[in-house]
């Protein structure tokens, strides 16, 4: 059996130097071992305690001497019984764990015990008692335990699942990262590496953010343990585990928002060609209706019953056309795509005679007027423009007294251009301005020749170049609509 120092000094002199030259030493040796040192006779009483160990216990060294064990410690002694028995019997006991209390006012410590039988003559003269108190390291070490749960729990929450790596392998893994994957429990993943999971076109990608430690989220498509392709959204950060740098990396599983996206684009696309083909389908045939009811108008030959059915059927077509430009237009403005400009050298009156010309043979007992001043060119989409001052003149003419005069106004100033349409016979109540340029306003007056989106659209035609619409109460009496737009149009 190993023998330890205190049973070779006991048992004789070293040649070194005697024991009572040594006892000094040892003595010193024992009180500052940093640890608490008890010798017990056979009867297992103390006949010596360290500082350390009386202050554990809460008593003077000399209150210890001659007292028996269960006496002093009565919460540990039970504890220590069986190791003190395995010494008694010649065995050396190394750090032992006991948990008890020493002293009543320091509460529950967490003890490592060592004992050893100290012999003299070969005969077993009792037993030295080393105590090592590492409660704190106990707390610290479960306060970090706690955290560790605590931050795991964090991330089980914000994410889908999480993994360490290092440089590529798998060294821990959370269940849901596991079960992310088709595995059944985390073990299978670990010690792989990454690229068993990533998708092959993928790797490089990969392999990039882990050489240069990028800490930006990104998208990788990963395979399942089944083959099945799983889009992730990836986000690694250097942390310290175990003693080591390594990665850890939370995912989120991406795939019903790439579904949603895919549909998005899929409806977004069906829409747009729905759209084109309604234009295309439509427009032509109206096109065409409008240019043979032109052709009928400029025959000498028609009576006037025949004239006046060929004029009707021209406002018929005239107003379809309206509400099918109406309708696309407000139909991309709600699927986010806007209207779409082209802007183009112009003169501004040039472009609203031509409307104001096309509404006079709407309108043929109706006095139309024109007035400009001031320069008047720009960059605009003419397109545009005409349709702006069309939305505008047919609402006035809509919602005016019959026989009321109206003026198209357009003036050229330093910043841009305004176009006022005004009439003294419209009239607006003020509760209704608010509301009045909303799509599909509950109408005051006539049926509209439109959908009710005329003035909406008008004031988005003029919001698109960089200007604004409103509608103001003239001094002479009635009410005008009055557009400012800028000379270059945004982004221009």
């Amino acid at each position: 059996m190993p023998q330890s120092l205190l049973h070779r000094y006991s048992e004789g002199p070293s040649t070194l130097a005697a024991p009572e030259e040594a006892r000094p030493f040892l003595g010193a040796l024992l009180s500052a071992a940093g640890c608490g040192v008890a010798l017990l006779d056979r009867e297992l009483r103390p006949v010596w305690v360290n500082a350390t160990l009386a202050a554990l216990s809460g008593l003077e060294p000399r209150a210890h001497v001659g007292r028996p064990l269960a006496e002093l410690w009565p919460q540990v002694a039970q504890a220590l019984s069986p190791l003190l028995a395995r010494a008694l019997s010649g065995e050396d006991v190394m750090d032992a764990p006991v948990r008890g209390v020493l002293a009543p006012a320091a509460g529950e410590r967490h003890l490592r015990v060592g004992l050893s039988p100290a012999l003299q003559g070969g005969v077993l003269a009792g037993v030295a008692l080393w105590v090592r108190d590492e409660t704190e390291r106990f707390l610290e070490e479960q306060r970090l335990r706690a955290r560790e749960s605590h931050m795991r729990s964090l991330a089980d929450v914000a994410c889908d699942g999480h993994f360490l790596h290092d440089n590529g392998i798998v060294m821990d893994t959370n269940r849901a990262m596991s079960q992310l994957l088709g595995y059944a429990s985390p073990s299978e993943m670990i010690g792989r590496h990454l690229a068993d999971y990533v998708a092959p076109e993928f790797r490089s990608q990969v392999g990039l953010v882990l050489s240069r430690g990028l800490e930006t989220p990104y998208e990788v498509v990963v395979l399942r343990r089944d083959g099945q392709r799983l889009p992730l959204e990836v986000l690694g950060r250097y942390v310290t585990w175990e003693g080591r740098q390594v990665r850890l990396v939370a995912v989120w599983d991406i795939s019903s928002r790439k579904a949603a996206e895919e549909l998005s684009a899929n409806t977004e696309q069906f829409r747009h060609q729905m759209l084109g083909a309604v234009d295309v389908e439509l427009r032509a045939p109206l096109q065409s209706l409008r240019e043979g009811t032109r052709s009928l108008q400029r025959l000498v030959a028609l009576e006037e019953p025949q004239r006046a059915l060929v004029s009707q059927v021209a406002r018929s077509a005239r107003r379809m056309e309206r509400m099918l430009q109406e309708l696309m237009d407000f139909t991309r403005m709600r699927l986010g795509g806007g209207l779409a400009l082209r802007p183009e050298p112009a003169v501004l009156d040039a472009v609203v005679a031509r409307v104001l010309e096309e509404r006079r043979r709407e309108h043929p007992g109706r006095p139309l007027h024109l007035e400009t001043e001031g320069d008047l060119r720009g960059h605009w989409d003419t397109h545009r423009l005409a349709q702006l001052a069309d939305n505008l003149l047919g609402s006035v003419l809509r919602q005016g007294a019959e026989d009321s005069p109206v003026t198209l106004r357009a003036v050229g100033a330093v910043g841009g251009v305004t176009m006022c349409v005004r009439s003294p016979g419209l009239t607006v109540a003020a509760e209704e301005r608010t509301s009045l340029f909303e799509p599909f306003p509950r109408e005051r007056g006539a049926t509209p020749e439109g959908l009710g989106l005329g003035l909406y659209i008008a004031r988005q035609i003029a919001v698109a170049h960089g200007g604004k619409l409103a509608v103001e109460s003239c001094s002479e009496g009635g009410m005008s609509f009055t557009a400012w737009l800028p000379r270059e149009g945004p982004g221009h």
